[in-house]
């Protein structure tokens, strides 16, 4: 992303709420232009989405840059307001983030701290008006133990974390058909 993006973005966000379909008009010159076409169609395809599947390894802590510039691309001020209620366009979206971790991260384990990746993602789909209810997280951990000496203790639990990954994966999809 250019200066551009962000230009355009503060220009559309000094107006309060635009729908996407009116960001083009508000672009002075052909950098922003050239943002925006890259950009709506992103967008629209969220936008779109019964269910957004975000398939995403663990990174020292965190997300992969790919995933963060594809959020920072996606972000645009208004984008998934209703310009008539005020209320998000997202809110029945389903997101559903499946994570691989190459160790323990999970509730109790002694680098449940270090889990960056879910509180940030938790942070920014509910920031864009995703309902908490339409929000999952299934993580398969412990994912490096049958390649990395100091965790090869762990495999049974990885085969383990990985079984449950698919289980709550399974009924997550069979639910899917329910709703």
């Amino acid at each position: 992303m250019s200066s551009a993006y962000a230009t355009l973005g503060r220009r559309v966000e000094r107006r309060g709420t635009v729908p996407p379909a009116e960001v083009a008009a508000l672009a002075e010159n052909d950098a922003e232009r050239r943002e925006w076409a890259l950009t709506l169609p992103l967008i629209k395809e969220l936008l779109a989405a019964d269910t957004v599947l975000i398939g995403v390894p663990m990174y020292n802590f965190s997300i992969p840059a790919a995933l963060k510039a594809w959020i920072d691309r996606l972000t645009f001020p208004g984008a998934y307001v209703d310009p008539d209620t005020g209320s998000s366009l997202l809110r029945d979206t389903r997101v559903v983030v499946v994570t691989a971790r190459g160790g323990g991260y999970g509730p109790g384990t002694p680098r449940e701290a270090y889990d960056f990746q879910t509180p940030y993602l938790r942070t920014y789909f509910d920031e864009l008006g995703v309902a908490e209810r339409n929000l999952c997280f299934t993580h398969a951990e412990m994912t490096r133990s049958g390649d990395v000496p100091a965790l090869a203790g762990f495999q049974e639990m990885a085969v383990h974390s990985l079984a449950a990954a698919r289980t709550a994966m399974t009924d997550l999809a069979t639910s899917a058909h329910r709703r």
